[in-house]
């Protein structure tokens, strides 16, 4: 059988964009909790920091440490998504090829999916109780 790759990135829109900001809002949120606590902890340590020119300095840097932590979590929302087109494409595909075979009754048929993508014991599962259930037809 000829392998292929998948073209389309975003195979269930759905479950992939839900996961990718779920986890770029927990990224987001641990580095706003971060943020805070070295603001609270400068603060508490050295009380006139903050007002001084160090104290401006240290602002700027906070500000743009939270400028590229929103960088960093949409792209690793972007990579998420890549990822989870692994899992995301083949339960396309399982529910897709097990719709064909309800509707054609055709229990002959097996499911496929790539080389390399997750699931693969499940699938090889659904084939097995596939097959059984044309045996005892």
């Amino acid at each position: 059988m000829a392998e292929f790759r998948r073209k389309i990135i975003l195979v269930d829109k759905k479950l992939q964009l839900k996961y990718a900001f779920i986890i770029s809002g927990v990224l987001i949120f641990m580095l706003l909790l971060v943020e805070y606590h070295t603001y609270l902890t400068i603060n508490l340590a050295i009380p006139n920091l903050l007002t001084s020119a160090v104290g401006d300095q240290i602002k700027q840097i906070h500000f743009w440490l939270i400028i590229n932590g929103i960088v960093y979590a949409l792209f690793i929302a972007v990579v998420s998504i890549y990822i989870s087109h692994k899992i995301a494409g083949p339960v396309y595909k399982i529910k897709k090829q097990l719709r064909e075979i309800m509707q054609t009754g055709d229990t002959s048929k097996k499911i496929f999916i790539r080389k390399g993508d997750e699931l693969a014991d499940l699938v090889e599962i659904i084939n097995e109780y596939i097959s059984k259930t044309t045996l005892k037809k």
